[in-house]
């Protein structure tokens, strides 16, 4: 952070929360989120001393502007600042986290800056459980099957399937942090990693989960789905989730090899209603991405997948969009072999990222296709099948992590 930032600090002096949005040139979306958290603050947070920060990567357009220009309550405070260090939302985060820190705020909540939906009730629904004594209280949604389908079908049942905890929304981008746990992870040494970009979201509710915090989740009911840019292979939000999501086996492998209970993190406040959100059609884009991604990394693909899976692998990029399908089974173990050729395999782990994301487009696609019509409830239901499916595949995954060998027992592994 700058000199300003801090001579803002030293002049604000303490708060009880910090309402913090990381961005970064987010000028078309950003005012809805500031409008939100104002309003949230004006009626929920009367009583609290409140400090409004937006940590902006240098935008070019007029992001600062909206935070700046605000008409905030007299409780309010506001703080903007230029982050330092990589470009993306985890730096962004750092700045806020340090900002909460050194104000000794009891909470320190962050909303993404794009945000489509964002209601005012999101404020105390995230805040109040911190202030009740949680050290992370994260969001879930009513989303499209597009907007969760990197939820639905990788960050959730492997979650739930290796690490045994059932947090529904492992990605969420809205959440809560005791004065506690933001002083904690401010100390660690992973700001200069994927973390600092856009790996933040599932390594923040990972070392909630693992590290022995205190969890809870809350459904602050339908978000948007905000940009879309389905297909591409540089979408950095997808591929440093993924880098962190493995890299989690190599850091925290005592606690994943040893067999635990499923550990249950309770909801807080009242669930939402069912309802039908409606969902973009690019199964086109998703699987016009899968086959330049399997054009590029076809080579690699087959170093880390047995022939068999590489045969379905390219059987499925051959059919059409709204006709794709990619069997479950198939996908956790495809899954698996990618997370242990990250961590273990002889190559570049970011190619591996790369390449697994082109077989990820092809799941979403499928995805899209098998949930077509379906409602949030629905949905959340087919997702299950997905988990049980990672939970079969486990064991199998463990012996070869144990053994370090390529995927060779064909018994083990019935690839389509």
């Amino acid at each position: 952070m700058g000199r300003d930032a801090w001579q803002r600090i030293r002049e604000i002096r303490q708060a009880d929360v910090v309402l913090g949005i990381p961005s970064h040139r987010n000028g078309r979306t950003i005012g809805e989120v500031v409008d939100a958290l104002v309003e949230g603050t004006r009626h929920y947070l009367r009583d609290a001393r409140v400090v409004l920060v937006n940590a902006d990567g240098g935008s070019s357009d007029n992001t600062t502007r909206f935070v700046r220009n605000a008409n905030v309550p007299e409780n309010m405070e506001k703080l903007v600042t230029i982050y330092n260090g990589s470009a993306g939302k985890g730096s962004g985060v750092r700045a806020i986290l340090e900002i909460a820190t050194a104000l000794e705020a009891r909470a320190c909540a962050v909303f993404d800056a794009r945000v489509p939906g964002i209601q005012p009730e999101w404020v105390p629904a995230l805040v109040s459980p911190v202030l009740g004594g949680v050290d992370m209280a994260a969001g879930c949604y009513r989303r499209s099957a597009y907007a969760a389908a990197v939820c639905d079908n990788l960050a959730y049942p492997f979650m739930r399937a290796v690490f045994r905890t059932d947090l529904r929304d492992p990605l969420a981008s809205e959440f809560c942090l005791s004065q506690e746990m933001t002083k904690d992870l401010v100390m660690r040494d992973v700001w200069e990693t994927d973390v600092c970009r856009f790996g933040i979201n599932i390594w923040l509710t990972t070392e909630a989960l693992l590290g022995d915090w205190q969890v809870s989740q809350v459904d602050l009911g339908t978000r948007g789905e905000g940009s879309l840019d389905p297909g591409s292979m540089t979408d950095y939000r997808i591929l440093h989730a993924v880098g962190t999501l493995f890299r989690t086996l190599t850091i925290h492998r005592r606690r994943w090899m040893a067999e635990r209970p499923l550990v249950a993190v309770p909801f807080g406040g009242e669930r939402s209603a069912d309802c039908h959100v409606p969902c973009s059609g690019c199964q086109r884009q998703l699987m016009a991405g899968m086959r330049e991604g399997l054009v590029e990394f076809g080579p690699l693909l087959a170093t880390i997948l047995p022939g068999d899976a590489v045969k379905a692998i390219q059987a499925i990029s051959r059919m059409t969009p709204d006709q794709v399908a990619f069997p479950v089974s198939l996908w956790a173990r495809v899954v698996y072999c990618f997370a242990l050729a990250y961590n273990k395999g002889d190559g570049d782990p970011d190619r591996v990222a790369d390449t697994f994301l082109a077989v990820l487009y092809g799941r979403m696609a499928a995805y899209l296709n098998e949930t077509r019509g379906f409602s949030c409830r629905e949905r959340d239901e087919a997702t299950m099948g997905i988990v049980a499916a990672f939970e079969g595949a486990r064991p199998g995954f463990v012996r070869q992590w144990n053994g370090y060998e390529p995927w060779l027992d064909t018994n083990e592994l019935r690839f389509p």
